[in-house]
């Protein structure tokens, strides 16, 4: 997969839920804020083709989520599925709270648009 096709998957995948989508030429990866509070990264390596994705944790890269790991695959199911994990792992650290009001802050602004 191209790395303007897993931006443009990510962005509509995440929706609301990331902020400060980009595409990271260099790292030829696409790096957002989930949440406001998670940095997450995802890549494919045009080498072999993998799919690869975590979230910052300082000095190293979260890439095992409540004891499951993304798929390697790069097809947008595979991906998508990554994603979700992702999303349940990260939802799952928030308290309800947050996430409500998360939920009902930035939902509502997106169908102002």
């Amino acid at each position: 997969m191209e790395i303007n096709e897993l931006f443009l998957l990510i962005k509509r995948f995440y929706g609301y839920k990331i902020r400060e989508l980009c595409i990271n030429a260099k790292e030829k990866s696409v790096e957002g804020i989930l949440y406001d509070a998670f940095y997450l990264e995802c890549s494919t390596n045009d080498r072999y083709g993998r799919f690869g994705a975590g979230i910052d944790g300082g000095e190293y890269l979260i890439t095992e989520f409540m004891g499951k790991r993304c798929s390697l695959n790069s097809d947008k199911k595979s991906i998508q599925q990554s994603l979700h994990l992702i999303d349940s792992y990260c939802r799952s650290r928030l308290p309800e709270k947050f996430l409500y009001e998360y939920d009902r802050n930035y939902r509502k602004s997106i169908f102002h648009l």
